[in-house]
């Protein structure tokens, strides 16, 4: 039998990010940076003393934008939505390919749009995420001949803007909320760019199958919740049916805030959805408060978000409140949750997931 490892450290910065940055360093001109959560650990202050062109940032991450504004970076919270952008505008745009192809060819037909004539974009990614792929399209779109350089496993292309006269690429109608095929008797809706937009995820659904035992341990039925990570809202959703009525559900995501606010707002009276990275926009206490948290890459653990998290958590239970955390069986939030809790209680676990119970 093989065991899973699991390393306790903050994963370092993408390859594939740093050679986006290398090239604003000799940039000229006005440059726009489309980030998504592969920008996380990005130094912005470090770029904004070094980058000598008019640089500028939209992300589809409330914790980037926050970094990049902070550092005096002009930095746009949204779902990639590029409307109100001026066209024809940017020297250059940078962007490190999507994990969903949705994504990218949406970011890629929006720059054929925003670019001056003879812009560049600037493409990175590995081998695995498609780059080439993308590359040839772009080049397709942009009436250009080039290829990705090779550096190690990472590529970067510089793709320049010869006419934007083309057949857009097929995005998938990136900007359009739908219904969520698996939750059709729920008319659930959902969209590119969320993770996990178009199914239920395990671990949600491993922890709503498990409410009818950690509601029974409540005194008193609880009446608000805190959903952290609320994606398109399914957590929230079920809770409502539980008859917690008071529901703030956050989301670090552009994306889920949108389907979230479809989702929640119409059948929920006392709902609020709100952005915000682990809770650091709200206030107040909560009767419980949900979790299905982002806390690892592959089997790297990110000890610093954990902790971010349970933070949170405990600054916002209320004072007899309890809190449901579903993650990975690798995972060992219980040692982490001691630190801060003092009840931490394995609910269940399926050999996929497990459910930690905390109590202030």
């Amino acid at each position: 039998m093989t065991t899973k490892k699991f390393s306790l450290q903050r994963p370092q910065i993408d390859r594939n990010i740093s050679l986006l940055i290398e090239q604003l360093y000799s940039a000229e001109g006005r440059y726009l940076i489309v980030a998504d959560e592969n920008w996380i650990l990005v130094n912005w202050r470090d770029i904004a003393a070094t980058c000598k062109s008019n640089l500028s940032l939209i992300s589809n991450r409330y914790d980037i934008v926050q970094q990049a504004q902070g550092a005096g970076l002009v930095s746009i919270f949204n779902d990639f939505d590029f409307n109100d952008f001026e066209s024809k505008a940017y020297d250059g745009i940078l962007f490190r390919v999507s994990k969903e192809r949705a994504s990218s060819h949406h970011v890629i037909n929006e720059a054929s749009r925003l670019l001056k004539p003879q812009g560049l974009l600037l493409l990175s990614g590995e081998k695995n995420d498609g780059l080439k792929t993308y590359v040839k399209k772009t080049c397709d779109l942009f009436g250009d001949r080039t290829a990705a350089k090779k550096h190690g496993n990472n590529y970067l292309a510089r793709v320049r803007l010869h006419r934007s006269d083309s057949a857009l690429l097929d995005h998938n109608s990136y900007d359009v909320i739908r219904p969520v095929k698996a939750l059709s008797n729920l008319s659930f809706s959902s969209k590119p760019g969320i993770f996990g937009w178009d199914k239920i995820d395990r671990g949600s659904a491993f922890l709503v199958e498990h409410l009818p035992i950690f509601l029974s341990r409540f005194d008193q039925p609880p009446k608000s919740l805190l959903d952290l990570g609320c994606g398109y809202g399914y957590l929230s959703f079920h809770a409502n049916q539980n008859g917690i009525n008071k529901i703030t559900a956050t989301d670090n995501n552009a994306a889920a805030i949108l389907a979230a606010n479809a989702n929640l707002k119409p059948i929920i009276k006392e709902c609020e959805v709100i952005p915000s990275d682990a809770g650091d926009t709200v206030e107040g206490n909560f009767d419980t408060i949900w979790c299905n948290p982002p806390f690892h890459q592959g089997f790297a653990i990110d000890e610093d978000m954990s902790a971010k998290f349970l933070k949170a958590t405990k600054r916002l239970l209320a004072p007899e409140g309890h809190a449901l955390f579903v993650v990975n069986t690798f995972i060992p939030l219980e040692q982490k949750a001691l630190k801060y809790f003092r009840s931490v209680q394995a609910l269940a676990n399926n050999g996929s997931f497990k459910l930690i119970a905390l109590r202030n």
